[in-house]
């Protein structure tokens, strides 16, 4: 009886040696998936229309750059942290800080699918967004930097 009770035991141990292995295998094809799909898709939920920058964000991730988006009309605080919280969520990070004041919005994020950081406030980030409204155009302009956004906005 001990002899079925090892088998038993040997390949309760194989099974769960299998879907750790399969659990490990998908995390690892969700964090690509998640870098292929990158930022882009994030624009595009976000009804962003890119104007400018480079539209390949897995170099702008890879190498560093920037992305700049518009959306009709003037955002609240409100959406505009939305809208860096979506962004930052499709590269599978989080925002640690932001900024707002006088009609400017500024979020800092990172991710640990971006190599590229910088020092911001004592806190490590690798993502930036900031966030302006074009009176003339009647459009909030949002840009998105790797590993942060040294533009005029």
């Amino acid at each position: 009886m001990s002899g079925k009770m090892s088998k038993k035991v040997k390949f309760m141990i194989y099974v769960a040696c299998t879907l750790w292995i399969v659990v490990f295998a998908q995390i690892a094809v969700t964090r690509i998936f998640v870098r292929q799909t990158d930022v882009t898709q994030a624009f595009a939920r976000n009804q962003l229309v890119v104007e400018e920058g480079s539209s390949d964000m897995r170099e702008i991730c890879r190498k560093g750059g920037w992305i700049m988006g518009k959306i009709p009309g003037r955002l609240s605080t409100e959406e505009r942290r939305k809208i860096a919280d979506n962004i930052f969520g499709y590269e599978g990070g989080t925002r640690l800080s932001e900024y707002s004041e006088r009609g400017y919005y500024v979020a800092y994020g990172f991710t640990s699918g971006i190599q590229l950081i910088k020092k911001v406030n004592g806190k490590t980030i690798n993502m930036n967004i900031a966030v302006t409204y074009d009176e003339n155009e009647d459009k909030t302009i949002v840009y998105f930097g790797v590993p942060i956004y040294n533009g005029d906005f």
